[in-house]
């Protein structure tokens, strides 16, 4: 996304979701500035501006109605995200930001729970994931950091990760993806999605996300738009294929695998 395109007005067509996220500041006053040239780093979108511990505090509080926020705006590109990761029965797969478990309920009714797992740091969408998968979800939602995943080298077949990249910051959006590389087994697949730019008529629609996330980042849950393709490749993962997935959560679905 170049920093000197001109701004375009939000048409109805193309509105800004409003998420609502709870968030401890004031709204910007009218005469705040926010920055002309923000910084883009290697993920493409904003910087991050929320720590590990911000991040797990806002989205235990937000648990128990974060579906009823996002889910429907979130659905397509997380199902078209299952559909790539084409997880058969018994392989071992990690959802990293499990979340709520929306998308893991389906992945498991689709492919069943043995070998399937999932992580995520906020206490809060853990107890949500646990009381919708019921006794399927036993010893398989575990509390834990995507930095630093608590598994040994190689121990998944596949990996899948959505709208959870988007609120790390930097370091730690790197760091993540390096432990995904390392916890699949050489040739195993990920997928990954995230919020991204704005393509055709959504590009208004992000650009305003972009300035409000400058004014208040945790109204948004951190949430930023990224274009995690390039980074993906750096960190050594091969037969990365992006697609873009518009609406009203523009978002896109990457796929690749370890060597």
């Amino acid at each position: 996304m170049r920093n000197s395109r001109p701004r375009r007005p939000v048409s109805n067509r193309a509105r800004l979701p409003v998420v609502g996220f709870p968030s401890d500041k004031s709204p910007a006053p009218g005469g705040q500035r926010e920055p002309s040239e923000p910084q883009r780093p290697q993920s493409g979108g904003l910087t991050g501006r929320l720590d590990a511990p911000r991040l797990g505090e806002i989205y235990t509080r937000t648990a128990a109605f974060y579906d009823g926020l996002v889910a429907e705006l979130q659905a397509k590109a997380k199902l078209e995200a299952l559909a790539a990761l084409a997880r058969r029965p018994g392989e071992r797969c990690l959802e990293a930001g499990v979340g709520t478990g929306w998308a893991f309920e389906r992945l498991v009714a689709a492919s069943g729970a043995e070998g399937a797992f999932g992580i995520d740091l906020a206490a809060g969408m853990l107890e949500v994931a646990r009381g919708r998968l019921g006794a399927r979800a036993a010893g398989r939602l575990l509390l834990g950091d995507a930095r630093r995943l608590p598994f040994a080298a190689a121990t998944f077949d596949c990996l899948l990760s959505t709208y959870t990249l988007e609120v790390m910051l930097e370091a730690d959006i790197e760091a993540a993806v390096a432990d995904f590389l390392r916890v699949l087994r050489p040739g195993g697949r990920a997928v990954i999605v995230n919020l991204t730019e704005g393509e055709g008529g959504d590009a208004a629609m992000i650009e305003d996300w972009e300035r409000r996330y400058l004014r208040d980042p945790e109204a948004f849950g951190g949430a930023r738009p990224l274009r995690l393709q390039a980074l993906l490749r750096a960190k050594g993962f091969e037969a990365v294929e992006r697609r873009y997935v518009g609406g009203p959560w523009p978002s896109e679905v990457l796929a690749c695998r370890r060597p």
